[in-house]
C-alpha cells in the first residue's frame, strides 16, 4: 500500500511540475527558406539548361572557379586515400601466394626428419622457453 500511494504522489507531481511550454514557442524568427539570401537548399539543385551554349559554359565556368579550392582539397584527398589502398594492397598477400625458407643449414646440421632426397623436409624446431 505504501508503494502505491508513493507512486501516486510522485505521478502528480510529475504532472503539477513540469512545464508545458517552450521557450522555443515564443521564437520570432522567420524559418529558412531556399529564397532566403545564404540559405542552401536541402536536397539537389535543379540544372540550368537555359540559354545559349556560350551562357551555359559561362555558367559552368563561373562554378568551377567558385568552387575550385574545394574541388582541389577533394583531389588532394581522394589521391592520398587511394595511395593508401595500393599500399594495402601491396603489403597484403597473395591468396596463392607461397612461402619459403632457407633450410640448408638446418639439414646440414642433421635436424630433419625423413629424407634429405625428399620434396617436403620437415625441420625440428625445439623451444625452451
Amino acid at each position: 500500500m505504501k508503494h502505491l500511494s508513493a507512486v501516486g504522489i510522485v505521478s502528480l507531481l510529475a504532472l503539477v511540475g513540469c512545464e508545458n511550454s517552450s521557450r522555443l514557442d515564443k521564437t520570432t524568427k522567420p524559418v529558412p527558406t531556399a529564397e532566403a539570401p545564404g540559405a542552401t537548399p536541402p536536397g539537389p539543385t535543379k540544372v540550368d539548361r537555359a540559354g545559349t551554349l556560350e551562357e551555359r559554359v559561362a555558367r559552368l565556368e563561373d562554378t568551377l572557379a567558385k568552387n575550385a579550392e574545394a574541388l582541389d582539397f577533394l583531389n588532394k584527398v581522394y589521391a592520398q586515400q587511394k595511395a593508401q589502398q595500393q599500399a594495402q594492397q601491396r603489403e597484403e598477400a597473395a591468396p596463392d601466394a607461397m612461402f619459403a625458407v632457407d633450410i640448408s643449414q638446418n639439414v646440414k646440421a642433421g635436424l630433419v626428419e625423413g629424407s634429405p632426397q625428399a620434396l617436403v623436409t620437415i625441420v625440428e624446431a625445439w623451444d625452451f622457453a
